[in-house]
């Protein structure tokens, strides 16, 4: 039992390795090659002149094999092992790419794309759509139709209203998460992809329970991935982590809310429905309220504060008298010794 718990304990450490540096990169062949594309002779992996590959040779049913999945942008960063990072290294992985390390990942809107495309056949496949609002909205008059056809095209389209919610957690992490021992100081742009790849593991997730009908099982797996993925991505601990995931996730609730309060109001003052609208303004105000506090309390709790410092004492040189020459002593011990009414010689004459 013991060999097994220590064989266990260094797999784990093999897998923590692999986590945070999956990538072995092989060095520059020093041999001299001829590029078969432009014919110049380079030392090294790829041609100085035309970037070909040094190892690119004539076609092969591998060639064949590799074109066809370049259609799909399954070539040099797979598709697959990207998926397969996201699920086993999110945080890292994430960090990886927008850190600068772009080589790592598939382009991951194009992912995004695929995976989206990837989910709507599932949805026709299974017959099972899983709407947001477990509501049947039927809101009078003609000039309401266009909330009828919101709210519908909500529930029938429950992959992108995931994309779409996600996308409000971009302004939330930049300000929660402004300070975090990884990643510090991140920018908007980076925030945006970070919501792209947490985007494609929840549209597997919504796959997943779409195939298996697991609803228990994947609302747990999704609050895991989600805590994982910040915490690799941040580093911070496990309660830092997690109040900041629920202030983050209560702000883009409240942000979503807002505006669909604001659009019913906007729809509603044409339909004449002033008492409706102005109801949705006042409940949009307490909102804009709660949405600004969670964020300025969590920034300022979250910004470091500088270390105290001691005033310091100013030392004190002690001042030392110096001693003065012997012969300046005697003179002066002589001129003092003299008469006062002793005048020189050129006094008398």
């Amino acid at each position: 039992m013991h060999r097994v718990l220590v064989d266990l304990k260094k797999q784990y450490h093999r897998f923590r390795q692999w986590q945070l540096d999956p990538f072995e990169y092989k060095y520059s062949s020093q041999e001299p090659h001829r590029c078969n594309n432009c014919g110049n002779e380079y030392v090294g992996n790829f041609c100085p002149m035309c970037s070909q590959k040094q190892n690119v040779g004539p076609i092969t049913w591998k060639s064949v094999i590799q074109s066809i999945g370049e259609v799909w942008g399954l070539h040099n960063r797979s598709l697959l092992y990207s998926v397969v990072q996201l699920f086993l290294r999110p945080g890292y992985f994430i960090s990886d790419y927008i850190s600068g390390k772009k080589q790592v990942s598939f382009p991951p809107v194009k992912m995004l794309a695929l995976v989206a495309l990837l989910g709507m056949l599932v949805d026709v496949l299974t017959g099972a759509v899983v709407g947001i609002f477990n509501y049947d909205f039927d809101f009078q008059g003609d000039k309401m139709l266009f909330l009828d056809n919101a709210f519908e095209w909500m529930n029938t389209h429950p992959d992108l209203m995931s994309i779409i919610i996600l996308s409000y957690l971009i302004i939330p992490v930049y300000f929660i998460f402004r300070f975090a021992p990884r990643n510090t100081r991140h920018t908007l742009p980076q925030g945006f992809f970070i919501q792209v790849f947490s985007a494609v593991i929840f549209l597997f997730l919504n796959m997943l329970y779409d195939i298996t009908k697991m609803g228990w099982f994947v609302f747990v797996l999704s609050v895991a991935m989600l805590y994982v993925t910040y915490r690799q991505l941040f580093s911070y601990g496990i309660w830092g982590t997690v109040w900041r995931l629920v202030s983050t996730l209560t702000c883009a609730v409240l942000s979503f809310v807002i505006l669909l309060f604001v659009d019913f109001s906007i729809h509603m003052f044409p339909a004449g429905m002033q008492d409706e609208a102005m109801g949705f303004v006042v409940l949009t105000v307490p909102c804009v309220i709660a949405c600004v506090l969670i964020l300025w309390i969590s920034y300022k709790v979250s910004k470091p504060r500088p270390p105290k410092t001691m005033p310091q004492s100013v030392p004190v040189e002690p001042t030392t008298i110096e001693a003065e020459p012997e012969s300046a002593a005697i003179a002066s011990a002589e001129q003092k010794s003299q008469p006062e009414h002793k005048k020189s010689p050129e006094a008398k004459a």
